[in-house]
């Protein structure tokens, strides 16, 4: 048994945000039934790249979900939803507000009579009020990323950038998915739904707590919080610096003890003679002022070895090393095969294929066997007859083109 069998998902959400909160509960046993627009689907199944015609971006976060493609433009596709709802306990969407679930009269305010043990959860850009939406302002991982106060942070040969990944978009599912869990084990001592929300701005400002708290009572006095390391002007100038090696680059972080001690560590290891005793190294505050001249010093010994000589001899002084790879460097990695984070799943039409898989791990209730993300409309005909239609009400839907 998974944690959440038996919780069955009504799942509206497309690209990112919402489908990353769905797939934890899909990991963890739910019944997802994404549903889907006749012809094109998720949004995300345009993105390339594709294997055997599935997108890839679209599967790796739509495993063990179910795929129900529904004309709701038709008041029979819109019929078909409100008899999943009736058995449903979760409905999920991250459209933008006031927009398509107000349009379909599928919003929490005309739903939350008729369905009073529903959970009904929103993952919007902003909120679901205020001057963002008002503006009828699209939310993005990019907008989010520079309102936030994120891409500041991050800075290119042109100044502030976007970070080359997807921070919000998977932040804010994580927090979509906690907040969905929080709602269920509600209503387990209450009896009743509700409607929960978070947006990605918000997401973004509460990883950024360690920074914020400091901003927002102490201000900007120049000074590193600690989140900034060697990348900020005030920072340690080990935590986190990256040096060249003879075969690539290497992460060091050194922390949790006196400085006089790490530089003594650090000259036995490098075999740089006087840096223990070094003034301007005396301790973190004066070499904070003198950054630029220990990199100078340290660097070039760093490129008279491999990587794999350095990590044992740096880790003998427990100073915290690991080499900087690409992903798909990362995807080899022996301890991931060890932490079961990847999966395989076979598709009939798509074949076999890879994925990383869910980085939570329940003694008790484990997480569900994973299946291949769908193709559109994979299962329409099954979910229907799951969830009460009958095989004669199920062909009409087909024929009439309500479902595909």
């Amino acid at each position: 048994m998974s944690a959440l069998d038996g919780i069955r998902v009504v799942d509206f959400t497309q690209v990112i945000f919402g489908p990353a909160a769905t797939q934890v509960l899909a990991d963890h046993g739910a019944e997802v039934i994404k549903i889907e627009r006749p012809g094109q689907g998720d949004l995300a199944r345009a993105f390339g790249p594709w294997h055997n015609g599935q997108s890839m971006p679209f599967a790796s976060l739509n495993l063990s979900k179910e795929s129900l493609v529904v004309d709701l433009k038709n008041s029979a596709g819109l019929a078909v939803v409100h008899r999943l709802l009736e058995r449903a306990d979760v409905l999920v969407h991250n459209f933008r507000s006031g927009s398509v679930m107000e349009k379909l009269g599928l919003d929490y305010e005309t739903l939350e009579e008729r369905y009073p043990r529903l959970i009904y959860a929103v993952g919007s850009g902003y909120g679901s009020s205020g001057p963002y939406v008002d503006r009828n302002k699209g939310g993005h991982e990019s907008m989010a990323q520079a309102l936030s106060g994120a891409s500041a942070r991050f800075l290119g040969a042109r100044g502030p950038q976007r970070l080359p990944f997807t921070v919000a978009d998977f932040t804010g599912g994580m927090l979509l998915a906690q907040a969905i869990l929080l709602a269920l084990f509600a209503r387990e001592r209450t009896g009743k739904g509700q409607c929960v929300e978070t947006s990605l701005l918000d997401g973004m400002m509460s990883m950024q707590a360690w920074n914020t708290s400091t901003l927002l009572n102490v201000g900007d006095n120049g000074e590193d919080d600690g989140s900034g390391g060697a990348t900020h002007p005030r920072g340690n100038p080990l935590d986190g610096a990256v040096f060249q090696t003879a075969d690539g680059f290497l992460m060091v972080t050194a922390l949790f003890r006196p400085f006089d001690v790490l530089m003594a560590d650090l000259e036995n290891v490098l075999g740089v003679l006087g840096l223990a005793t070094d003034a301007r190294f005396a301790d973190l505050e004066t070499a904070k002022n003198h950054r630029d001249e220990l990199r100078e010093i340290i660097e070039p010994v760093f490129e008279s070895k491999r990587c794999e000589e350095w990590i044992p001899l740096l880790e003998e002084r427990d100073i915290l090393v690991a080499p900087v790879r690409s992903t798909a460097e990362a995807l080899a990695d022996p301890q991931l095969e060890v932490n079961k984070m990847l999966v395989e799943v076979d598709h009939k039409q798509v074949g076999l294929t890879r994925h990383v898989g869910t980085p939570l791990r329940l003694s008790g209730t484990p997480a569900a066997q994973v299946r291949p993300a769908p193709m559109l409309g994979d299962d329409s005909a099954r979910v229907l007859c799951a969830n009460g239609f009958s095989n004669a009400e199920v062909e009409a839907l087909l024929a009439e083109g309500i479902i595909a």
